[in-house]
């Protein structure tokens, strides 16, 4: 989906969102653009940012569903990630140095059928039931060394649910995919 060029964009709006909040407290603003209209980041695209410090988590915000351009979806969940995660403490100027940033551009929502047709590291996941619902970008299952039943329990237990929910027919589950780029 995006060029080598648009996810140096992107991994640089995000870090600059993040600077910029730090100080001014406010989003960025994007008061001229480097790409074209035609360009991805004009795209309406869900996206997640992920914070990483030291190797660790340190913070991950994202929408499922673009209603607004990529780039400004990339703005606004960096400086989520690193202020509004609420497994975490707001970042601090000292920490900017350590963080290394990736971003996940979501691909299309689709119900799974059967459970069987999740292919971990390919697909991310979203469990549902009761208005309960739980999200595992496809790298995750990757960086945990989970299989696929693991995948999917975990996914169910980030939804607030039982690690065996997914054997409840009340569970719904939607897969997608999603292109993955971050700092080197």
């Amino acid at each position: 989906m995006l060029s080598l060029e648009e996810r140096k964009i992107a991994l640089t709006l995000a870090r600059d969102s993040i600077s910029y909040y730090l100080v001014n407290l406010q989003l960025l603003p994007i008061l001229a653009k480097s790409w074209n209209q035609e360009s991805s980041l004009e795209q309406e695209l869900g996206c997640f940012v992920t914070l990483h410090k030291n190797g660790n988590l340190r913070g991950c915000i994202g929408s499922i569903e673009g209603y607004e351009a990529l780039y400004l979806n990339i703005v606004k969940n960096a400086v989520n990630a690193g202020f509004s995660d609420p497994r975490f403490p707001s970042l601090r100027e000292e920490e900017l140095h350590e963080l290394t940033l990736e971003i996940s551009v979501m691909g299309k929502l689709e119900q799974v059928h059967k459970l069987e047709d999740i292919e971990v590291g390919i697909h991310g996941l979203i469990a549902e039931q009761g208005g309960r619902r739980g999200l595992l970008l496809p790298q995750v299952p990757i960086e945990q060394g989970w299989d696929r039943k693991e995948f999917i329990q975990y996914t169910c237990h980030k939804a607030g649910l039982s690690f065996d929910a997914y054997l409840d027919s009340k569970t719904r589950f939607y897969s997608f995919t999603a292109e993955v780029f971050g700092e080197e």
